[in-house]
């Protein structure tokens, strides 16, 4: 356990020592935290790619609401003051380049899929000046809000675990209550973070829906991996990779019809990118149970997904982010 006093700034890593020290466990949660944010934005938008060109747009509204603080201190950030603070300010603009140069997807797509986001009503378009402002309607309101909700009690009960083990004890409603209070500051970075890690996903890949189903695959691989050999640090987990008993880890296999009821991804779709993963050497399929695992014996599939960059970036990333929230309860003395 790292020890957290009062006052004693937190670094970013910190919090990457600490998870690379409980990498089972905490890459788990953290995992279980990003597929429950993907699911939620693929069953919004269908796709990945439209969801993240729509975080572009979200992430500078709260940019702009945050900015408000300059004029006034005392300006209200707040999660419940969010829909009049979007309502007012003056809406944040982005033209097809500026998102291609964020989210790393081709031009002709962004082109293509911010069309039909106009189209649908998410985003409005500035003829004069051909740039698009994020556009949510009066009925997208309480759509909108519960998925923030979900979002914010995931995030909080992820938050929590690691303040525990950084020897705070904060219980998750605190964590909650803090990130609702100051909401624009913490989702402008939290979003900043997704976009960084999609775009870094979508250069290896070039298909983020491929990212959502891996992820239904790992979740339940360091479930086991955590509960059979306990402390699993990051250096320990590719020893790990490539020798553990296949057949030990039939309890991990996935099925087409259980990550299309997860992630809303069509079943033949699910199938389609299933087979995908199977052919970049990440997965493995048992031809009698037709059910999915990860490949334990392929030396390439580390090379694919779970290779030490791909987990270094991502532990790097969101520990930043991680550290901003905990600096900002430590300095809140909670």
């Amino acid at each position: 356990m790292l020890p957290l006093k009062k006052n004693i700034q937190i670094s970013p890593s910190d919090i990457t020592q600490l998870i690379e020290t409980h990498y089972a466990n905490l890459m788990r949660s953290f995992y279980e935290l990003q597929s429950s944010f993907l699911c939620g934005i693929y069953k919004r938008y269908r796709s990945i790619e439209t969801a993240n060109i729509v975080l572009c747009f979200s992430r500078n509204v709260h940019l702009e609401i945050i900015r408000q603080k300059e004029r006034d201190l005392n300006f209200n950030v707040s999660l419940e003051n969010f829909w009049k603070n979007y309502s007012t300010i003056n809406m944040p603009s982005e033209k097809i380049t500026s998102v291609v140069k964020i989210t790393g997807i081709p031009k002709e797509t962004v082109r293509r899929k911010i069309k039909n986001l106009t189209e649908a009503g998410f985003l409005e378009r500035d003829k004069k000046n051909k740039s698009y402002t994020w556009n949510l309607p009066q009925k997208e309101k309480d759509n909108l809000f519960k998925t923030i909700d979900n979002e914010t009690k995931n995030l909080s009960s992820f938050i929590s675990k690691i303040v525990r083990d950084l020897g705070m004890e904060p219980s998750n409603k605190i964590v909650e209550d803090e990130i609702r209070s100051q909401f624009s500051f913490y989702w402008y970075h939290y979003l900043s973070c997704q976009l960084e890690w999609l775009k870094w996903w979508q250069l290896k890949l070039k298909d983020n829906d491929l990212l959502l189903i891996a992820l239904q695959a790992t979740i339940p691989t360091l479930q086991f991996i955590d509960k059979k050999m306990k402390l699993v640090n990051v250096d320990d987990i590719f020893k790990i990779i490539g020798h553990v008993n296949k057949s030990e880890c039939s309890n991990c296999a996935i099925s087409a019809t259980s990550v299309s009821e997860v992630t809303g991804i069509p079943r033949a779709t699910a199938i389609r990118k299933l087979d995908k993963l199977v052919n970049l050497g990440f997965l493995i399929r048992e031809s009698k149970t037709k059910r999915y695992s990860i490949n334990q014996s392929a030396d390439g599939r580390t090379k694919n997904i779970m290779s030490k960059d791909n987990v270094s970036f991502t532990i790097k990333t969101f520990s930043e982010y991680i550290a901003i929230i905990l600096n900002s309860l430590n300095q809140n003395k909670l």
